[in-house]
């Protein structure tokens, strides 16, 4: 997946208001992320709000540690 369709999948999530739909995108862009010849993006910050907007205060997971 590009990133602009890790970028459509992470909108389409958020939008949904579902935790577990933000929770798997997260997920899934890490993966790719990590895999060898990817890269984090520059903005990779724009998962982890997501992450902590769908979380109460200081209790959504690391994106590091997905």
């Amino acid at each position: 997946m590009n990133y602009s369709a890790q970028k459509s999948a992470l909108t389409r999530a958020v939008n949904s208001g579902s935790q577990e739909a933000v929770l798997a995108a997260c997920q899934q862009a890490v993966a790719e992320w990590d895999q060898p010849g990817n890269y984090w993006p520059d903005d990779w910050s724009r998962w982890q709000r997501a992450l902590a907007d769908t979380y109460p205060i200081f209790q959504a997971p690391d994106l590091q540690s997905l």
